[in-house]
């Protein structure tokens, strides 16, 4: 992750060298906004919501730029580190490191909050046609890809697992890249890998229509309703049939929110002018550009976000715009 938040903070810094270097006559504020390995959902939708905000923003003197990263927990690193100002990140990852409950316990992120809702991440769990996997299960004793390390799938992956008895220990656990996870399935080097993202996944795509033939595991209501007596924010996903090539019949996964986030220090001018761009100005045209952001909409900005709090531009923004903020929402700074 070291290395990863190293080429991070590089590849921004010669981006801010770039813009003050390019004889602009006023200052440009670099806005960069981490977020995944390219063959997830997180990097191609946070290039459209830099996009999206250029749009509007630029004006403003903010040039906002899509970084790649490790994913949600080296992303919640960097808010901490105020190594960049924005993140695509899982919801629960979020919440879990503003209250410092499982892998932030005592070392909780208090300086992190909620932009906005974004896409229900489905959780695809592909695998190899014929090596004996169907089932959660079926994952005992495999080669199995959980995504890199600084990823969300050491978050998620834990909790799926918990309710039939398993964890990494039960298989032969291998940390990947989403891109790299694809490559080696499709090279017969694993039996199976971890992509969680908004639907369709490149990932995925690319795996169904490939050579070596492939699946997905799905989950029963009855396996859903196990993990959400532990965890509740789980909910079942539907892969609508026709969602990847050759894929032919609805498909039934586990998934979570996704969100935007901030760090707290950030102008809530900027945040309002942001939300303002992607919901009221160009949200047709950003759901036109990915299959994920056809599920954003304004009046569910706030839902499936819990245990952090929302920046106050945010609060702002929802509340003039007769969207509901929870109690739990709003930030310390405004109570």
């Amino acid at each position: 992750m070291r290395r990863n938040l190293s080429r991070f903070l590089i590849a921004s810094l010669c981006a801010l060298f770039v813009l003050t270097s390019a004889g602009l006559a006023s200052a440009v504020t670099f806005a960069p906004i981490a977020t995944g390995s390219t063959g997830g959902t997180f990097y191609p939708v946070g290039v459209i919501l830099a996009n999206t905000f250029n749009k509007e923003m630029e004006d403003e003197g903010y040039q906002f730029k899509a970084m790649t990263s490790g994913g949600s927990t080296e992303n919640l690193e960097m808010i901490r580190q105020g190594a960049t100002m924005f993140a695509v990140c899982g919801s629960v990852p979020a919440r879990n490191a503003y209250i410092g409950v499982d892998n932030y316990e005592g070392q909780e992120i208090k300086n992190v909050r909620f932009v906005t809702a974004l896409w229900p991440e489905a959780v695809q769990l592909m695998y190899r046609e014929g090596v004996g996997i169907e089932k959660i299960t079926d994952l005992k004793d495999k080669k199995f890809s959980v995504g890199p390390a600084a990823g969300g799938g050491v978050f998620y992956m834990p909790m799926i697992l918990e309710p039939f008895g398993m964890s990494f220990d039960s298989f032969n656990a291998q940390y990947m890249g989403y891109g790299d996870s694809v490559q080696a399935l499709q090279n017969r080097l694993i039996d199976g890998c971890y992509l969680a993202a908004g639907l369709p996944t490149s990932g995925v795509s690319q795996l169904y229509a490939g050579q070596v033939a492939v699946d997905m595991i799905e989950f029963s209501e009855e396996d859903v309703a196990r993990i959400r007596e532990l965890y509740p924010f789980f909910a079942r996903v539907k892969v609508a049939a026709g969602t990847y090539p050759k894929q032919e019949e609805a498909k039934y996964v586990v998934g979570i929110k996704s969100s935007l986030i901030s760090q707290k220090s950030v102008d809530p001018e900027l945040v309002y002018g942001m939300l303002d761009a992607l919901y009221i100005k160009h949200l047709d045209e950003a759901q036109q550009e990915h299959g994920a952001l056809k599920t954003v909409t304004l009046e569910g900005a706030t839902q499936g976000l819990s245990g952090a709090p929302l920046h106050p531009g945010a609060v702002k923004f929802y509340r003039e715009h007769g969207v509901e903020v929870p109690e739990e929402l709003v930030p310390p700074e405004m109570k």
